[in-house]
């Protein structure tokens, strides 16, 4: 079964403090009271050094918080405890459990420090004292130690009830902060699940943190992924009205094939009839190359070259002066030395169908070509043509009756616009007051 952040974060947070508190629990119940007794025994060894230094009683007792008094050692072990037990008592420590034995006294006149504790019982305390030897005297300086098993095991009981009350306050802070950290969470599970769905949404997230930033890359994903569909879709239309069209263009070739093989076998053919199948075959197999063609503009040879853009326009042109005879159609000419680095069969291709095209639309008797220094070229003539809507989409011919006036597949300008676009260039035709223009602006190119 799956937990919800909110629960593990609720369950984390507890677990680190319950383990916290256990630590602490031992070390103030194992721990401290020896490191307490360490430590008031090791101030008792250091104010015992003082004293033998500077042998003021007073100096130490106030620097240290000790009590020193010092006893005959030539009094018998019975006197000598009772002088010491009178001398506490003026110190008003009075202890229940205190006795310098004979073990002790031994070390002692052997010139030895000995320390010890002496636990008082019910008195829940504890004396510290170390013996030494001055001359005759026993000097005693001890300090009062309270039980701090019974000071760790009270500190225990406030630890462990604040330990409960710590968790329930955890309980619910972080039930508050789960359940803001998780909506939105949840927003994004929604816009995740929508985008599944093909309902590119954007997810509105302000939290100032890495949630935020997640959201961002989500929205942009979402919006990525919008524009492909939309793409997709486009191309899915553009590939229906493509498959109509060729299925157009198809269909009276082959209906003409059709009826003039019929007329050879019926024995209608007055002499013109195979010229006509074989017309129409080429006509099929112009559409197919133009087609195959088309198809091959999504791929990128990157097969560059470097070479004379002018030179290469003025050698189309010079294909068409035949048609300056028979239309009375003149190119007016104005052009810019250029040198272009790129596929050079793909730009003449851009080039030789949209002069071409100029031609198959002029309605009169001038095209006027241009390319400067700006890196644009432009091609522009008078037309009859009213609607230029769909003139680079596949298989358009200008107008909807197919008049033989604008012969062709209706592939070449679909193909220079793709061709463009991926050779990094942008192409566009305007139509105004009667004149077509056709406009390439070559934004990757190198001017010498």
């Amino acid at each position: 079964m799956k937990q919800k952040i909110g629960t593990k974060l609720t369950i984390y947070i507890t677990l680190v403090v319950i383990i916290t508190f256990s630590i602490s629990l031992a070390v103030s119940q194992f721990f401290l009271p020896k490191y307490y007794l360490h430590q008031l025994n090791q101030k008792v060894t250091n104010a015992f050094s003082v004293y033998q230094e500077f042998e003021d009683k007073s100096l130490v007792e106030d620097q240290f918080d000790v009590t020193i008094l010092s006893v005959s050692l030539e009094d018998n072990i019975n006197v000598l405890n009772e002088n010491l037990i009178q001398q506490l008592a003026r110190e008003h420590i009075a202890l229940n459990r205190f006795w310098v034995s004979e073990e002790v006294l031994q070390k002692v006149n052997e010139d030895k420090i000995v320390g010890k504790v002496y636990n008082q019982g019910k008195q829940k305390s504890s004396f510290i004292a170390h013996y030494s030897k001055d001359d005759n005297q026993l000097i005693m300086i001890g300090a009062s130690m309270g039980n701090f098993i019974e000071i760790a095991n009270f500190i225990n009981r406030f630890n462990i009830f604040f330990l409960i009350v710590s968790i329930l306050l955890i309980i619910i802070i972080t039930a508050l902060l789960s359940r803001k950290l998780t909506r939105p969470l949840n927003e994004l599970k929604k816009v995740a699940k929508e985008i599944g769905e093909l309902d590119f949404k954007q997810a509105e997230i302000r939290t100032g943190d890495e949630i935020e930033d997640l959201a961002r890359s989500i929205n942009k994903m979402s919006k990525a992924l919008d524009k492909a569909q939309q793409d997709l879709s486009k191309r899915n239309i553009d590939l229906k009205q493509f498959m109509i069209g060729l299925t157009h263009e198809l269909k009276t070739p082959l209906a003409l094939v059709r009826v003039y093989s019929s007329g050879i076998e019926d024995g209608m053919d007055d002499g013109t009839y195979l010229a006509t199948i074989n017309k129409q075959v080429d006509r099929m197999e112009k559409i197919i190359i133009d087609m195959l063609y088309f198809a091959k503009t999504e791929e990128n040879d990157s097969n560059k070259t470097t070479f004379d853009l002018i030179m290469l326009i003025n050698e189309i042109l010079n294909n068409y002066r035949h048609i300056q005879g028979e239309k009375q159609i003149y190119f007016k000419t104005e052009v810019t030395e250029y040198i272009l680095t790129a596929e050079q069969d793909k730009v003449h291709f851009i080039f030789e169908n949209m002069i071409s095209n100029a031609v198959k639309y002029a309605s009169g008797n001038e095209i006027h070509i241009y390319f400067g220094q700006d890196s644009i070229f432009e091609i522009s003539n008078d037309t009859t043509l009213t609607d230029i809507s769909r003139i680079w989409h596949p298989f358009y011919v200008g107008e909807s009756s197919r008049d033989k006036n604008f012969s062709g597949t209706g592939l070449g300008l679909a193909t220079v616009k793709s061709l463009a676009e991926q050779l990094g260039y942008s192409v566009q035709a305007r139509l105004s007051n009667g004149k077509i223009n056709f406009k390439i602006s070559f934004v990757n190119s190198t001017l010498r």
